[in-house]
């Protein structure tokens, strides 16, 4: 025995400044890994390992937890998890914002090592065992980083054939039968996108029934809300009901107030207040979510309204060729990103058009000149060439939504915010590259620390590591996840603050991040002195996996 621990070690972490993700300060101790749990905390003096990581100097925490990602579009071609796992991200909830996102490029450049399983990924159908073999499809290929699912409320509207307001009993048996086959398969919950066809014309009674289900699982339920500017009080308060109706925990997604976007005064600070309220007055359990720069992503669909997709793909792509009916739309679009119905179109840049991916990542004032028309004719013409809903849907946009000031006061600081990115795990290598042409994809998990924490200094690095590992893994019940404790998944993170290091851009977006010098999921070692080891150690974290 030597100092308390016996045995030899699978991997042992020396001389580390452990940062252990529950926001109490910092120790200094060795780490010895075994079976991919920790196994030890102290002073490994003498012991022997496989392998010895000497962190002298270095910061070791938890594996950091990305707690609303829409990697479940990327992972199929990205099974190694490039952006992200080189920024230390071991987990990823995935799912978000009701919907199952469709993967950006064609299936021949997917991963072959799931062939024979098809899922809704495959060729967006819904259809019974779909969405458990999601789950087997994804530990068949293999995958870098654990992955925890979430049910998208407009996949299994659309499956039921419920575009509008009302539904049917027999429509709302078969949302709530495909809703049990995801949660009865390990799904850790139920997701919304109430800014999104078709969830977005769906009525408060629809969502609670739905939330009852969940409730029968003690899953949980994250809501991309209906309104997050002129009307975002009421909003809060539809969510908010179905936590306190069905008893269940919830997360209110990217809680922010965008911009010039026609908000109430003070409206985020009072949304802010409100969830304090909720969960300290109603003991409702909330918490929510927010990127950490001044960038987001959305959807270009998202902007235009309802009746343009009432009746089907085919009557709203005449409607978005029509130059009449461009003409309308064109003062009819103030929603979602309201700041540009009111003309602040030098904000947004093209984030992934489908039909013309060498405009990816260029801005809409700089292609209005180069296509010669308009912001809003590029806008119709981008969309209007899809062939389908799914292909609409998979036209992104990114741009410039917050102050800074709004962010540090709310995501960084707030108690009640955990940090997430809100994007994908995608690859330096084409095609994936230019189909997700952003910087926030290789850049955000980073930006956290190098500016927040570093630079900034406006939070302190315990705070910090707490928000993006103890905070997600504990409010979506991740089993034995998010600390440094012994028992635990060795999902660990070695590295400096110092030597962190954001190498993408606007102008040059597909570049990886640096700084992490090892990162262990599962207690493999999956980069090691900086680079990808392309092992695929990760787990489909399932509901049904707690306590177990």
């Amino acid at each position: 025995m030597m100092n308390g621990y016996n045995g030899k070690a699978d991997i042992i972490i020396k001389n580390g400044k452990v940062v252990d993700g529950t926001g109490n300060p910092f120790y200094f101790a060795d780490i010895a890994v075994e079976g991919g749990r920790i196994a030890y905390i102290g002073d490994l003096s003498g012991a022997d390992a496989d392998l010895i990581i000497d962190a002298e100097g270095k910061l070791v925490t938890p594996g950091f937890i990305d707690s609303h990602s829409h990697s479940d579009a990327t992972i199929w071609v990205n099974p190694e998890c490039q952006s992200t796992i080189r920024q230390g991200v071991t987990t990823e909830v995935v799912g978000n914002c009701g919907s199952m996102m469709k993967p950006p490029v064609p299936k021949e450049f997917w991963d072959r090592g799931a062939e024979g399983i098809a899922t809704v990924y495959d060729d967006g159908e819904v259809k019974p065992g779909c969405f458990r073999d999601v789950l087997g499809k994804a530990e068949k290929m293999g995958i870098s980083e654990n992955l925890a699912w979430l049910c998208g409320h407009n996949d299994i509207r659309k499956a039921a054939g419920v575009s509008g307001p009302d539904y049917t009993d027999e429509q709302f048996e078969t949302m709530a039968a495909y809703l049990r086959e995801a949660m009865d398969a390990g799904y850790i919950g139920f997701s919304t996108g109430l800014e999104f066809e078709p969830g977005r014309v769906a009525g408060a009674d629809e969502i609670n029934r739905l939330g009852a289900i969940v409730a029968e699982y003690d899953g949980i339920y994250a809501s991309h809300i209906r309104n997050r500017d002129s009307a975002i009080h009421e909003a809060i308060e539809e969510f908010l009901d179905v936590l306190r109706i069905n008893r269940i925990r919830g997360t209110l997604s990217h809680l922010n107030v965008r911009l010039n976007s026609s908000a109430p005064d003070n409206a985020l600070r009072r949304a802010i207040a409100r969830l304090h309220e909720a969960r300290d007055n109603e003991n409702i359990n909330v918490l929510t979510d927010m990127t950490p720069t001044l960038f987001g992503m959305g959807l270009m669909s998202a902007i235009l309204p309802p009746w343009v997709f009432r009746d089907g793909w085919d009557k709203a792509k005449q409607i978005l060729n029509d130059p009449g009916q461009r003409q309308i739309l064109k003062t009819s679009c103030d929603r979602y990103w309201r700041f540009i119905h009111n003309g602040d179109w030098f904000r947004v840049r093209v984030q992934n058009a489908v039909k013309f991916p060498e405009i990816n990542g260029t801005p809409f004032t700089e292609l209005a000149k180069l296509w010669g028309k308009d912001e809003w004719e590029c806008f119709f013409d981008i969309l209007g060439a899809c062939d389908s809903m799914a292909e609409a849907d998979r036209c992104l946009m990114l741009a410039q939504m917050f102050a800074e000031e709004d962010i540090v006061d709310s995501a960084v600081r707030d108690p009640l915010f955990m940090w997430e990115v809100d994007s994908f795990t995608t690859s330096s290598e084409e095609p994936l590259a230019s189909a997700t042409a952003s910087p926030q994809h290789y850049k955000d998990i980073t930006y956290y620390f190098t500016h927040h924490v570093r630079d900034e200094k406006n939070i302190s690095i315990e705070k910090a590591v707490n928000k993006i590992t103890w905070m997600p893994a504990s409010h979506y019940r991740l089993d034995r996840r998010g600390q440094i404790a012994i028992g635990y998944y060795a999902d660990i993170n070695v590295f400096s603050l110092d030597d962190l290091k954001i190498n993408s851009g606007p102008d040059n977006p597909a570049v990886y991040s640096e700084g992490m010098y090892y990162v262990l999921v599962n207690g493999v070692p999956v980069i090691a002195n900086g680079e990808h080891t392309k092992a695929r150690p990760g787990k489909v974290i399932r509901r049904t996996d707690w306590g177990g």
